[in-house]
């Protein structure tokens, strides 16, 4: 059975545009090829359908067993209508807030989608729709977009009383994604190149639609990875991640000084173990962290383990940070011991498996 070293090299494979198609399919048309094993990961890693749109382009799709072709190109057909309505999302937000000359971006998936960064649109899983407004307007944008049918979803306790980048998620019955409005995009993290000033004054109309400039979309892309979701914690690759820095470097002229510093260095990496042909300003490189990367991917009882305990090391971390506003805050208190079942809950699942 193949290691998750080896699946993962397959799944780049397919994604990547420099693999020769000669090489790729004899590998992949052989009769013991694990294509459960890409199933698996690519769901986790949110690419089936990139997975099954690259094979398409290279035309690949006869390597892929008839039931699991069928099963991705319906995945794949559904994912494109669901884009296509976010697309349509985005537009109509777009025209509301530029009516009142609300300041704003779209960020990471719609961005990206609204760039035309995918030869596919269906390439792209989107969850919400993530906009940046300028600080002045957040309310105005909120209240706005309660009176055209949205409403706002429950807050966590650590949302509620902690400062968070976006104000509560927004849900509505007449589109198919959630809204999250942010005021920042990052919590602990500066990052001057991603102010939100800096975002909002260097923004680009494209297809009439306000997003980042392309360093910026990069950037966020390799950060939001990095501290959002810990890719920098746990030394890991993200191939949606990875698959949305790849398209964009490929089609948009890129300023090599979003290549700076080791947060960044670290991410490239970790992506330069699979993928080859990185923009030649990018200098990836195997050090301890790599070696080690490959070695949990080799070892996967170990690598469970070890991500347990570094989710376990980062939610102490935050628990001992907190400890002195349980102290001083009764609400905060009051607030716990109401909610104390989701909060063990939460506790136990730190304990499970990333």
């Amino acid at each position: 059975m193949d290691n998750l070293a080896t699946t993962y090299q397959h799944i780049a494979d397919i994604l990547s545009f420099e693999i020769p198609k000669i090489e790729l399919e004899e590998r992949l048309g052989q009769p013991a090829f694990n294509w459960d094993a890409i199933v698996v990961e690519g769901s986790k890693h949110l690419v089936l359908p990139a997975i099954y749109c690259r094979l398409r382009s290279k035309n690949l799709l006869h390597t892929l067993p008839n039931e699991l072709k069928e099963y991705l190109e319906e995945l794949t057909l559904l994912n494109r209508k669901r884009n296509l309505s976010i697309i349509e999302q985005v537009h109509s937000i777009s025209d509301l807030f530029n009516k009142l000359n609300i300041n704003h971006v779209f960020l990471k998936g719609s961005a990206l989608l609204i760039s035309e960064t995918f030869d596919d649109i269906a390439e792209r899983m989107v969850g919400d729709i993530d906009i940046l407004v300028d600080n002045k307007q957040l309310d105005t944008a909120f209240n706005l977009l309660e009176t055209h049918g949205y409403h706002p979803i429950p807050q966590t306790l650590g949302n509620t009383f902690f400062e968070h980048k976006h104000l509560p998620r927004l849900k509505t019955d007449i589109h198919i994604s959630a809204v999250e409005l942010h005021r920042k995009l990052f919590v602990s993290y500066n990052d001057k190149d991603l102010s939100s000033t800096t975002v909002l004054t260097k923004k680009q109309l494209v297809n009439k639609v306000y997003i980042p400039k392309n360093e910026h979309l990069l950037r966020h892309n390799i950060l939001n990875y990095q501290i959002n979701d810990n890719g920098k914690l746990y030394n890991s690759i993200s191939f949606r991640s990875a698959y949305d820095s790849i398209c964009l470097m490929r089609h948009k002229t890129m300023d090599i000084d979003i290549y700076e510093g080791n947060i960044f260095k670290t991410y490239f990496n970790i992506l330069g173990l699979f993928f080859y042909g990185l923009d030649n300003t990018i200098h990836s490189k195997r050090n301890f962290l790599t070696s080690f990367y490959l070695f949990k991917l080799k070892h996967i009882k170990f690598y469970k383990l070890w991500n347990k305990f570094l989710k376990f090391c980062n939610f102490s971390s935050i628990l001992l940070k907190r400890i002195p506003y349980f102290v001083a805050n009764s609400a905060y208190r009051k607030a716990l011991f109401d909610d104390r079942k989701r909060v063990f809950d939460y506790f136990m699942s730190v304990l499970k498996n990333k």
